[in-house]
C-alpha cells in the first residue's frame, strides 16, 4: 500500500505571458465527505486558458495500470517534441 501524498501545480508559459497553461499532478488519499474513508486518487491535468484534459485513475485501474499509462503518455509528447525541434 502507498503512502504519502503528491501534488505539484505547474506554469507552463513565463512571466509576463498573459496566458494562464498548467499542469497539475496528485496523487493520494482524499476523504470526500465527512463521514466516508479516504480513498486513493491518482490524476494529471493540463489546462491552457479555456480549455483542460484531465486523465485520471478509475477504480477498475491497478496502480500499474495507472503508471503505464502516464508513460504512454510522456513517450507520445517525447516524439512530438522530437518531431517539432527537428523541424
Amino acid at each position: 500500500m502507498r503512502t504519502g501524498k503528491y501534488c505539484k501545480k505547474e506554469f507552463l508559459t513565463d512571466a509576463p505571458e498573459p496566458g494562464t497553461s498548467t499542469v497539475v499532478s496528485f496523487s493520494g488519499f482524499v476523504q470526500w465527505g465527512q463521514n466516508d474513508k479516504p480513498e486513493p486518487l491518482d490524476f494529471l491535468e493540463i489546462s491552457s486558458c479555456h480549455e483542460h484534459a484531465r486523465l485520471h485513475r478509475t477504480y477498475e485501474m491497478s496502480a500499474d495500470e495507472w503508471v503505464q499509462q502516464v508513460k504512454r503518455l510522456r513517450d507520445h509528447i517525447n516524439e512530438y517534441l522530437c518531431f517539432l525541434e527537428e523541424r
